[in-house]
């Protein structure tokens, strides 16, 4: 048991190092290209870029399927008994599911972004753009071969494609602050810096883990759900719940671009991708975690799997108290030095937005325990309560309070889901272990 303790932490200091270096690579390197965006931008265009980068975030995370969490669920046992067979047709029904998920992006953009370009007076040719960039953005996603190599154990040849998406955003912006900025040149690169990394990791994929990617590995339906038991419920369970998640903290800045105008979309976005400097980290944990408590759940001992996440959530309730140190003394002349004295009015945004990212660090390890024990069910309606009340309390305070009552709003969304995540953890994996014990 000791032995499989160290390996455990071994495993996960080393995956979460690859992690952690793009995280933080992306997180350093965002604060300078942000800045010089900004600035070179002014409030009006800058907003005008960041609700429409929101709006086809928006809609790729609500058409995109969590398919590194199917595999993660599903392949890590076929990775370990080398089933390359039988690993195929999961990665086939994972990339069924990445198309799907692009042509239910078309046709949402499609309606969409016309309702867009009507509240904010832009022409049909911009209505066109934004459907298009919606739906590039979701095929460049890179769920499906970065689940591949994380269960193959292969973080570092996942984290590069990461490292280049921050690179290509500073270099992109450095030749438009040369030439002429405009929203729709940063929109251009900040797609290019999604398509490159996405071409690469599946080059890397096709190249390193040799897979029989044939046709005739295609799964067919009759055989496949024998194969993996519950599949196709779990991957709508944990596509709605990512949805909900991802999809609200996403809409908000759409709707404050919509109800306020561009220019508060910015600052909201603004603030919000501050919070995300600290979040970056937290998700680099979060999956070493997950993928190292599904190995240990299907592998080793339930009381080792358990005392790796206890382990966990204390180290991220630490890293949450140091996250709202940090913003709360070091946000305000944070803004002010990098962005500008016009962009210190965000500086309650990102008060408020960092605490719902605290909040979210603190519990980061539960929900990866609950997916792992096949809870993607009880994650979906964590996510779904959390997304209710973004809705409820945005309808509440912001008629009165703009964009601040938007961000007060995720905070509640984020406060209300950790605690149901605690809720369910304990009900469905700590009652049940100690109802066995007993």
């Amino acid at each position: 048991m000791a032995e499989q303790k160290q390996g455990s932490g071994r495993r996960i200091l080393q995956s979460g190092a690859w992690l952690f270096l793009p995280k933080t690579t992306s997180a350093v390197l965002s604060l300078i290209y942000l800045a010089v965006s900004t600035q070179s931008l002014g409030a009006a265009e800058f907003g005008k870029f960041m609700l429409i980068f929101s709006f086809a975030q928006t809609i790729a995370s609500f058409t995109s399927f969590q398919t590194w969490q199917i595999l993660i669920r599903y392949g890590t046992t076929l990775v370990h008994t080398k089933s390359d067979q039988k690993l195929a047709e999961l990665t086939w029904f994972c990339l069924i599911l990445d198309m799907l998920g692009a042509l239910l992006a078309f046709l949402v953009a499609m309606v969409g972004a016309w309702a867009l370009a009507t509240n904010q007076g832009w022409n049909d040719s911009e209505a066109i753009a934004v459907v298009g960039f919606t739906v590039l953005l979701v095929l460049s996603a890179r769920s499906t071969p970065t689940g591949l190599l994380r269960i193959n154990d292969r973080f570092g040849d996942a984290a590069i494609p990461d490292m280049l998406v921050p690179i290509i955003r500073l270099i992109g912006t450095g030749i438009l602050v040369l030439t002429q900025p405009t929203a729709w040149g940063f929109l251009a690169v900040w797609l290019v810096s999604e398509m490159v990394p996405t071409l690469w990791v599946w080059g890397n994929v096709l190249r390193r883990l040799k897979l029989p990617l044939r046709l005739s590995s295609m799964p067919s339906l009759r055989g496949f759900q024998d194969s993996f038991p519950g599949i196709t419920k779990f991957a709508l369970w944990s596509n709605v719940g990512s949805s909900f998640k991802l999809t609200s903290q996403q809409m908000v800045a759409v709707v404050v671009g919509f109800s306020v105008g561009a220019a508060a979309a910015g600052f909201f976005r603004l603030g919000y991708q501050l919070g995300q400097v600290f979040a970056r980290v937290g998700d680099a944990i979060s999956m070493a975690l997950f993928t190292e408590y599904a190995r240990v759940a299907h592998t080793g001992d339930a009381k080792d799997a358990s005392n790796l996440l206890s382990r966990m959530i204390k180290v991220s309730g630490v890293a949450a108290l140091l996250v709202l140190a940090i913003v709360g003394f070091a946000g305000k002349p944070a803004l002010m030095w990098i962005f500008g004295a016009e962009f210190v009015a965000a500086y309650p945004l990102v008060l408020i937005l960092g605490t719902a990212t605290a909040v979210q660090f603190a519990t980061l390890g539960l929900e990866p325990a609950l997916l792992t024990a096949g809870k993607a069910g009880r994650v979906m309606l964590c996510s779904l309560a959390g997304a209710v009340v973004v809705v409820l309390m945005m309808i509440w305070l912001m008629p009165t309070y703009g964009e601040v009552g938007a961000a007060f709003a995720m905070l509640g969304a984020a406060l209300v889901n950790a605690a149901l995540l605690v809720i369910s953890y304990r009900q469905k994996i700590v009652a049940p272990k100690t109802a066995d014990a007993a």
